[in-house]
């Protein structure tokens, strides 16, 4: 059994969740000390804000029924806590998000799954880690590793008080928390007698005061674009004298400077940032680069990190410091994290531009390239497909709906099985030469890539080997970048046409305008999934059940979004429809059986 964890194992780990549930799993037991069992149990309403730090949040860890004692305290309402523990501020921001985009509840579990199931989500997260590491990162790593990690974490790196610890993390007494300390030598004696700050503690003091202006930027960026208000927060820290985005410009061997904080674009151009640098290494690699105080930062040492998301990197913020101490471990990683929901906040803008758009920007790509699914498929079996719907399941995977011509379901799922990064083959409805059905995908698709770099994809169909797909972006979209990207994994993608069109009215945005803000993102995926999965047919073509496991979620939880969902249909229908007057002649003017 593992120890514990670095924290760059830690960061490894965390990194290799597949999904943004089973990153919240590894963090509420590595950050916020939660056993196993109490993962399943805390939900929204047992996390606030704290009243004697501004900041700081306090999450509730609910004791268990079966077995609380004299022990616990009561809540509100009845309810026995176990205790209360302090989590990061980001991890705190994710639970908002999470709870949020799949529409739970107050009192609905954020990880509604068994005890058992939580040992495994960390355990193939570990696995995964593993292999993307080499073998760096053990893949024996459990929750209790984890506890670990979070023990050491507090008691070591951070020199936090052992009683506070202690009842952070639920242990019984101090005696429990001494395998986590190493012993001290004469010289770390002699400095905590004399009460020096440790030199870790300055660091990680100072990369938070240095990039949390970033943060809150971000988080309210007033009428900036996102890259912009980052850059603006951050040279509001007395560490930084500059802070710019920059994109990899058509052809990707310059730069382009999308905005800048601190310095003129014209400045930048004149250094030589657009001829280049670790700012394009960091795009390329999708990794921070340093600038090693180089020409393009004045000579002062810096650091660019890629704003990403979902493996589409939109660009490269940079940091050049203010004096010449250079960028500390702790600096750097927080600046990794700014950078990734920097990329996220950007990919959501494009979306909420295409949602609100009155024109779009068609784009047309054609691939015979055998490593997309829908092109070998239809290569292989001498088929058609057409896609009918993709539903987003959670941040890293899609579940496609399809129509299929030409082949028989047990031939098409043959294909699946042997293909990467698409899986889980579902038949919904058979037909005389064919089938409807859907696979989930989560790599290889060129339709899941566009939805990656924030496109509606409006038409998908495969014949011979080709794959055609339509998409829309935002009016304005350059679109050079994308099919560059897109290159990146299918090597023979065509851009076949790109025209400015004006919005269809009968296009799902439209459709949704009406009602748009009622749904949430998960009670929208849930309708779609049912609707598309053949739920709503007779007779039906999945069970509620069926469609909740296509979505990877339980039947309540999926039961909860469809039955929200449909509320908000309705909503729409009849409120608009008692806004109406009632005239003579009109049916509703007539009671049934009147």
């Amino acid at each position: 059994m593992v120890d514990g964890l670095d924290a760059d194992a830690y960061d490894a780990l965390v990194t290799a969740a597949e999904t943004y549930r089973a990153a919240l799993v590894v963090r509420l037991a590595g950050e916020a000390g939660l056993r196993t069992e109490e993962i399943t149990r805390v939900a929204p309403r047992h996390l606030r804000e704290a009243e004697s730090v501004a900041g700081a949040r306090l999450l509730a860890v609910p004791a268990d029924e079966d077995e609380s004692g004299g022990g616990s305290s009561p809540r509100s309402g009845g309810e026995s806590v176990d205790r209360e523990t302090v989590v990061p501020a980001s991890l705190a921001a994710d639970l908002d998000r999470y709870a949020t985009s799949e529409g739970l509840d107050d009192d609905e579990p954020y990880v509604d799954i068994s005890p058992r199931r939580v040992q495994m989500i960390v355990r193939e997260t570990a696995a995964r880690a593993a292999g993307l590491t080499d073998g760096v990162l053990d893949e024996r790593v459990t929750p209790s590793s984890l506890r670990k990690t979070f023990a050491r974490r507090q008691l070591v790196d951070r020199d936090v008080d052992p009683r506070a610890v202690r009842d952070a993390g639920g242990w019984e007494s101090l005696g429990t928390l001494d395998p986590y300390l190493d012993p001290l030598d004469g010289e770390a004696l002699a400095a905590a007698i004399a009460g020096d700050e440790r030199a870790g503690d300055a660091s990680a003091e100072r990369a938070g005061t240095a990039v949390l202006p970033g943060f809150e930027a971000l988080a309210d960026p007033g009428s900036a674009a996102p890259a912009a208000a980052v850059s603006a927060g951050l040279v509001e820290a007395d560490r930084w004298a500059e802070a710019w985005v920059v994109r990899r410009a058509v052809g990707g061997e310059r730069a382009d400077v999308a905005t800048a904080a601190g310095v003129d674009p014209e400045t930048l151009a004149d250094r030589g940032v657009t001829a280049g640098g670790p700012w394009l290494d960091a795009i390329a690699d999708g990794a921070p680069a340093a600038t090693d105080g180089r020409q393009g930062t004045g000579g002062r040492p810096g650091l660019a990190v890629p704003a990403a998301y979902e493996g589409v990197v939109h660009g490269a913020l940079c940091v050049v410091a203010a004096d010449d101490d250079p960028v500390g471990d702790p600096e750097r990683r927080a600046l990794a994290a700014l950078g990734g929901c920097l990329g996220r906040a950007i990919t959501a803008d494009r979306w909420r531009e295409l949602l609100h758009s009155d024109a779009v920007t068609e784009v047309e790509f054609h691939t015979t390239d055998d490593r997309a699914f829908l092109a070998r498929a239809s290569d292989r079996l001498d088929c058609r497909i057409e896609l009918a719907s993709t539903v987003d399941v959670d941040d890293d995977i899609s579940r496609a709906y399809l129509s299929v011509d030409g082949v028989r379901p047990q031939d098409f799922a043959a294909v699946v099985e042997s293909s990467t990064g698409v899986s889980d083959f579902r038949v919904i409805e058979t037909g005389e030469d064919g089938c409807s059905a859907s696979v989930r995908l989560a790599d290889g698709s060129l339709v899941r890539a566009l939805i990656d770099h924030g496109a509606t994809v409006r038409d998908a169909s495969a014949a011979d080997g080709r794959v055609r797909v339509v998409a829309d972006f935002p009016e304005g979209t350059n679109v050079r970048p994308v099919a560059d990207g897109l290159r990146d994994r299918f090597a023979d993608v065509r851009l076949a046409s790109k025209e400015s069109v004006a919005r269809s009215p009968r296009t799902e945005s439209s459709l949704r305008d009406g009602v748009a803000d009622r749904f949430t993102d998960r009670q929208w995926a849930a309708l779609s999934a049912a609707y598309h999965g053949g739920y709503f047919d007779w007779p039906r073509g999945s069970t509620a059940e069926e469609v909740a496991d296509a979505m990877g979620v339980s039947s309540p939880t999926f039961h909860n979004h469809l039955r929200k969902a449909q509320r908000a249909l309705l909503d729409g229908v009849f409120e608009d429809d008692a806004d109406r007057p009632i005239r003579e002649g009109d049916e509703r003017a007539t009671p049934p059986g009147g």
